[in-house]
């Protein structure tokens, strides 16, 4: 998320006039830290977020984006249900599952994006549309027992991405480019 906001910062920058060459740079060795050394942070692999965000911010790309995609897919997506949360639990989340339509999105997957989107209808509440944050499949209950912003705002940004309704589905699909990462020393 840090990268991610850092590129944007520094892409907003450039737009007013005000370039950020120290974000520039901090994203670039950020970057270059989460794509080649991600051994420095925390192993928190048991969550999905921290497999897909280094795709999703635009710090993984191409070839080692699919490859890590694909290394933990069955770890993590529940066909017809969504993605987990966490590895170890049953139950599968609505923003989780609409941020790695996202990270789909930006690498060019649209139908496998879909796909995952289509899966988390069964979160949605016929009644306003509203989408629960989650559902425990072990015992087939919602859970947690509640309809966040956040899974609403997720859903909106993934359908977006896929759709190109709006200019800012290029914040996560625009293809732009990390700054190349400095020599180390520099």
């Amino acid at each position: 998320s840090i990268h991610h906001a850092l590129r944007c910062g520094s892409a907003l920058g450039d737009r007013l006039g005000s370039p950020q060459p120290d974000w520039e740079l901090a994203a670039a060795r950020l970057g270059h830290l989460l794509a080649e050394h991600e051994r420095v942070f925390a192993d928190r692999g048991r969550y999905s977020m921290d497999w897909y965000y280094p795709v999703i911010s635009g710090a993984v790309r191409g070839e080692a984006a699919h490859r890590r995609l694909e290394a933990q897919w069955d770890t993590f997506v529940v066909p017809g249900l969504g993605i987990r949360c966490v590895s170890d639990q049953p139950w599968v989340t609505g923003a989780e599952t609409a941020e790695l339509a996202l990270a789909l999105a930006a690498l060019g997957e649209t139908d496998r994006a879909s796909r995952l989107l289509a899966d988390i209808q069964h979160l949605r509440d016929p009644d306003d549309g509203a989408y629960w944050t989650g559902y425990q499949f072990a015992h087939d209950v919602r859970w947690p027992v509640e309809r966040s912003t956040w899974t609403a705002a997720a859903v909106i940004l993934a359908a977006d991405a896929l759709t190109g309704a709006t200019p800012g589905a290029e914040v996560f699909t625009g293809r732009v480019e990390a700054p190349e990462a400095p020599e180390p020393g520099t």
